[in-house]
């Protein structure tokens, strides 16, 4: 997988347990595709600066991931889901699995 696309799956897991100077910063370099320059930039700080913050956030965040997996698990529960939704399933079951293949994508229905 992409590095900046493994990173942005990881703040969407994990980012509201960065502080929200490392949250912009990570998020203009991983979903802004901004270079390191374009951020220090923005943000008047120093390029160094910018790296070394998102070098820690992105340490922190896959620490997170490797303690407790919730990305790999999500991962896993979708490939079961969807081997189970090529099986024959009567309309009940099938609505089930829509139900949890839709949480587990984080598209449900509020």
């Amino acid at each position: 997988m992409n590095r900046l696309v493994e990173l942005g799956q990881l703040v969407d897991w994990y980012g509201a347990f960065l502080t929200q100077r490392q949250r912009s910063l990570v998020r203009q370099y991983a979903f802004e595709d901004c270079s390191l320059g374009e951020i220090a930039e923005r943000e008047g700080i120093s390029r160094q600066a910018v790296r070394d913050a998102i070098t820690t956030a992105e340490a922190e965040l896959r620490g997170m991931e490797q303690k407790l997996g919730l990305i790999e698990k999500n991962e896993r529960s979708r490939a079961i889901l969807s081997e189970l939704m090529a099986t024959p399933l009567d309309e009940h079951q099938r609505e089930l699995a829509e139900k949890l293949l839709e949480l587990s994508s984080g598209e449900e229905d509020t």
